[in-house]
Protein backbone atom coordinates (compact mmCIF):
# COMPACT_ATOMS: atom_id res chain seq x y z
CA UNK A 1 0.00 0.00 0.00
CA UNK A 2 1.37 3.45 -0.85
CA UNK A 3 2.17 6.11 2.12
CA UNK A 4 0.37 8.46 0.69
CA UNK A 5 -3.21 8.22 0.45
CA UNK A 6 -5.13 9.87 -2.48
CA UNK A 7 -8.11 8.38 -4.31
CA UNK A 8 -8.75 6.78 -7.21
CA UNK A 9 -12.12 7.59 -8.11
CA UNK A 10 -14.23 5.56 -10.09
CA UNK A 11 -14.64 8.81 -12.05
CA UNK A 12 -12.26 11.92 -12.02
CA UNK A 13 -11.22 15.22 -13.67
CA UNK A 14 -8.09 15.54 -12.78
CA UNK A 15 -5.66 18.58 -13.72
CA UNK A 16 -2.13 18.57 -13.05
CA UNK A 17 0.31 21.54 -13.64
CA UNK A 18 3.03 23.20 -13.32
CA UNK A 19 6.68 24.28 -14.35
CA UNK A 20 8.81 22.18 -16.52
CA UNK A 21 10.75 20.02 -14.58
CA UNK A 22 8.51 20.48 -11.38
CA UNK A 23 7.27 16.70 -11.28
CA UNK A 24 4.06 16.81 -13.20
CA UNK A 25 4.84 13.44 -14.81
CA UNK A 26 6.28 11.64 -12.28
CA UNK A 27 3.65 12.31 -10.07
CA UNK A 28 1.01 11.13 -13.20
CA UNK A 29 3.05 8.03 -13.36
CA UNK A 30 2.72 7.82 -9.58
CA UNK A 31 -1.26 7.98 -9.85
CA UNK A 32 -1.21 5.12 -12.86
CA UNK A 33 0.68 2.84 -10.37
CA UNK A 34 -2.01 3.28 -8.09
CA UNK A 35 -4.79 2.51 -10.70
CA UNK A 36 -2.66 -0.55 -11.06
CA UNK A 37 -2.91 -1.82 -8.48
CA UNK A 38 -6.24 -1.59 -8.09
CA UNK A 39 -6.61 -3.26 -11.13
CA UNK A 40 -7.87 -0.26 -12.85
CA UNK A 41 -8.08 -0.23 -17.14
CA UNK A 42 -6.31 2.96 -18.09
CA UNK A 43 -4.54 4.44 -21.03
CA UNK A 44 -1.29 6.61 -21.46
CA UNK A 45 -0.99 8.92 -24.18
CA UNK A 46 2.37 10.03 -23.86
CA UNK A 47 4.17 12.56 -26.16
CA UNK A 48 8.24 11.62 -25.71
CA UNK A 49 9.57 8.28 -26.26
CA UNK A 50 10.78 7.21 -22.84
CA UNK A 51 8.77 9.48 -20.45
CA UNK A 52 6.32 6.83 -18.83
CA UNK A 53 8.76 3.76 -20.44
CA UNK A 54 8.54 2.02 -17.18
CA UNK A 55 5.16 1.35 -16.93
CA UNK A 56 5.66 -0.83 -19.26
CA UNK A 57 7.41 -3.23 -16.65
CA UNK A 58 4.15 -3.66 -14.82
CA UNK A 59 2.82 -7.36 -15.91
CA UNK A 60 0.19 -6.80 -18.58
CA UNK A 61 0.90 -3.63 -19.35
CA UNK A 62 0.83 -2.82 -23.09
CA UNK A 63 3.58 -0.82 -25.49
CA UNK A 64 2.00 0.85 -28.83
CA UNK A 65 4.59 2.79 -30.71
CA UNK A 66 3.34 4.89 -32.61
CA UNK A 67 4.99 5.38 -36.01
CA UNK A 68 4.62 8.27 -38.56
CA UNK A 69 2.51 6.80 -42.25
CA UNK A 70 1.47 3.79 -39.93
CA UNK A 71 -2.48 3.31 -39.81
CA UNK A 72 -3.61 1.91 -36.57
CA UNK A 73 -7.03 0.00 -35.73
CA UNK A 74 -8.19 2.20 -32.34
CA UNK A 75 -11.01 0.13 -32.14
CA UNK A 76 -8.74 -3.20 -31.64
CA UNK A 77 -6.37 -0.84 -29.13
CA UNK A 78 -9.56 -0.54 -27.06
CA UNK A 79 -9.52 -4.44 -26.14
CA UNK A 80 -6.66 -4.05 -24.43
CA UNK A 81 -7.15 -3.22 -20.51
CA UNK A 82 -3.87 -1.49 -19.97
CA UNK A 83 -1.92 0.53 -22.60
CA UNK A 84 1.13 3.19 -22.91
CA UNK A 85 1.11 4.77 -26.38
CA UNK A 86 4.61 6.39 -26.79
CA UNK A 87 5.72 8.24 -30.39
CA UNK A 88 9.05 6.70 -31.87
CA UNK A 89 12.11 9.17 -32.36
CA UNK A 90 11.42 9.32 -36.15
CA UNK A 91 7.60 10.41 -35.53
CA UNK A 92 9.02 13.38 -33.56
CA UNK A 93 11.49 14.43 -35.84
CA UNK A 94 9.28 14.53 -38.88
CA UNK A 95 5.88 15.86 -37.60
CA UNK A 96 6.12 16.92 -34.10
CA UNK A 97 4.25 16.55 -30.84
CA UNK A 98 1.59 18.92 -32.72
CA UNK A 99 1.47 16.39 -35.70
CA UNK A 100 1.14 13.14 -32.80
CA UNK A 101 -1.68 14.65 -31.43
CA UNK A 102 -3.94 16.19 -34.55
CA UNK A 103 -2.91 12.94 -37.03
CA UNK A 104 -2.54 10.29 -34.21
CA UNK A 105 -4.24 11.22 -30.57
CA UNK A 106 -6.70 12.99 -31.38
CA UNK A 107 -8.91 10.55 -33.05
CA UNK A 108 -7.48 7.81 -30.54
CA UNK A 109 -9.55 10.33 -28.09
CA UNK A 110 -12.41 10.13 -30.05
CA UNK A 111 -12.61 6.67 -30.28
CA UNK A 112 -12.14 6.26 -26.97
CA UNK A 113 -15.01 8.83 -26.05
CA UNK A 114 -17.49 7.02 -28.41
CA UNK A 115 -16.61 3.46 -27.97
CA UNK A 116 -15.28 2.34 -24.58
CA UNK A 117 -15.85 2.97 -20.98
CA UNK A 118 -14.31 3.09 -16.97
CA UNK A 119 -10.66 3.47 -17.99
CA UNK A 120 -8.26 6.16 -16.74
CA UNK A 121 -7.05 8.41 -19.95
CA UNK A 122 -3.74 10.33 -19.37
CA UNK A 123 -3.45 13.04 -21.30
CA UNK A 124 0.26 14.42 -21.27
CA UNK A 125 0.52 17.79 -22.71
CA UNK A 126 -3.09 18.78 -22.62
CA UNK A 127 -2.86 22.37 -23.61
CA UNK A 128 -1.78 21.24 -27.59
CA UNK A 129 -5.50 19.60 -27.71
CA UNK A 130 -7.07 23.23 -27.71
CA UNK A 131 -6.97 25.60 -30.92
CA UNK A 132 -6.60 28.92 -28.40
CA UNK A 133 -6.39 29.46 -24.50
CA UNK A 134 -10.23 29.92 -25.00
CA UNK A 135 -11.26 27.60 -27.07
CA UNK A 136 -10.94 23.62 -25.81
CA UNK A 137 -10.60 21.24 -28.11
CA UNK A 138 -13.49 18.76 -29.08
CA UNK A 139 -11.65 15.87 -27.88
CA UNK A 140 -10.74 17.28 -24.48
CA UNK A 141 -13.95 18.97 -24.05
CA UNK A 142 -16.58 16.29 -24.72
CA UNK A 143 -14.52 14.05 -22.08
CA UNK A 144 -14.71 16.89 -19.59
CA UNK A 145 -18.21 17.48 -20.05
CA UNK A 146 -19.87 14.15 -20.76
CA UNK A 147 -16.97 11.61 -19.85
CA UNK A 148 -18.73 10.75 -16.30
CA UNK A 149 -21.72 8.82 -17.72
CA UNK A 150 -19.32 5.81 -19.41
CA UNK A 151 -16.95 6.61 -16.18
CA UNK A 152 -13.75 7.86 -18.83
CA UNK A 153 -11.55 8.75 -16.13
CA UNK A 154 -9.50 11.99 -17.48
CA UNK A 155 -6.02 12.71 -15.83
CA UNK A 156 -4.55 16.17 -18.10
CA UNK A 157 -1.29 17.11 -17.54
CA UNK A 158 -0.28 20.90 -18.75
CA UNK A 159 2.19 23.80 -18.06
CA UNK A 160 0.57 27.31 -17.84
CA UNK A 161 -2.84 27.17 -16.47
CA UNK A 162 -3.80 30.75 -17.14
CA UNK A 163 -3.32 29.75 -20.72
CA UNK A 164 -6.03 26.41 -20.34
CA UNK A 165 -9.28 27.46 -21.66
CA UNK A 166 -11.16 28.24 -18.45
CA UNK A 167 -14.52 26.07 -19.37
CA UNK A 168 -12.20 22.58 -19.23
CA UNK A 169 -10.17 24.00 -15.46
CA UNK A 170 -13.95 24.28 -13.87
CA UNK A 171 -14.90 20.67 -15.19
CA UNK A 172 -12.13 19.61 -12.71
CA UNK A 173 -13.00 17.53 -9.78
CA UNK A 174 -9.34 17.63 -8.83
CA UNK A 175 -6.49 19.92 -9.30
CA UNK A 176 -2.77 18.52 -8.59
CA UNK A 177 -0.52 21.68 -8.39
CA UNK A 178 3.18 22.31 -8.34
CA UNK A 179 4.56 25.35 -7.37
CA UNK A 180 4.50 28.15 -9.63
CA UNK A 181 6.41 31.44 -10.64
CA UNK A 182 5.07 32.84 -13.42
CA UNK A 183 3.32 36.24 -12.30
CA UNK A 184 0.45 35.39 -14.65
CA UNK A 185 -0.11 32.13 -13.60
CA UNK A 186 0.01 32.66 -10.05
CA UNK A 187 -2.38 35.93 -10.30
CA UNK A 188 -5.11 33.54 -12.03
CA UNK A 189 -4.50 30.83 -9.35
CA UNK A 190 -5.12 33.63 -6.56
CA UNK A 191 -8.29 34.04 -8.13
CA UNK A 192 -9.31 31.11 -8.34
CA UNK A 193 -7.82 28.58 -5.33
CA UNK A 194 -8.43 30.20 -1.99
CA UNK A 195 -5.05 30.80 -0.17
CA UNK A 196 -3.16 29.85 -3.28
CA UNK A 197 -0.36 32.11 -2.63
CA UNK A 198 0.20 31.25 0.90
CA UNK A 199 0.21 27.46 -0.10
CA UNK A 200 2.47 28.41 -3.00
CA UNK A 201 5.05 29.98 -1.08
CA UNK A 202 5.16 26.63 1.32
CA UNK A 203 6.30 24.53 -1.64
CA UNK A 204 9.58 23.15 -1.81
CA UNK A 205 11.13 21.23 -5.66
CA UNK A 206 8.55 18.65 -6.21
CA UNK A 207 6.16 19.53 -3.69
CA UNK A 208 2.89 19.78 -4.91
CA UNK A 209 -1.10 20.98 -3.84
CA UNK A 210 -3.83 18.54 -3.86
CA UNK A 211 -6.86 21.26 -4.03
CA UNK A 212 -10.84 20.25 -4.74
CA UNK A 213 -13.41 22.27 -5.10
CA UNK A 214 -14.58 24.34 -3.67
CA UNK A 215 -11.92 24.94 -0.98
CA UNK A 216 -10.09 21.62 0.18
CA UNK A 217 -6.32 21.88 0.21
CA UNK A 218 -3.66 20.29 1.32
CA UNK A 219 0.27 20.32 0.60
CA UNK A 220 1.73 16.76 -0.58
CA UNK A 221 5.46 16.07 -0.04
CA UNK A 222 7.84 15.26 -2.50
CA UNK A 223 9.10 12.02 -0.07
CA UNK A 224 5.08 10.42 -0.01
CA UNK A 225 5.03 9.84 -3.64
CA UNK A 226 7.38 7.00 -4.00
CA UNK A 227 7.08 5.44 -7.24
CA UNK A 228 7.21 1.46 -8.24
CA UNK A 229 8.59 2.08 -11.00
CA UNK A 230 11.42 3.98 -13.04
CA UNK A 231 10.35 7.15 -13.95
CA UNK A 232 12.74 8.54 -17.52
CA UNK A 233 11.09 12.16 -17.44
Amino acid sequence: MAILDVDIPSWSIDLIYGNTGSGKSFFAGWLIEQAYERGRRFIVLDTKVKNHIGLVTLPGVRLLKVKVGTRYNWRKLIDFDQVLVVPTRGTISRIGVDGLVEQYYKPLLDELFRRDRDRIIVVEEAHRYNPSSRRPGKELEQLFREGRDGKLYTVAITQSIADFPKLLFRQAQRHFIFQHYVPNDVIYLNRMIPGFSELNDRLREHDLIEFIPPNRTRIIKRELVVRRTRHFG
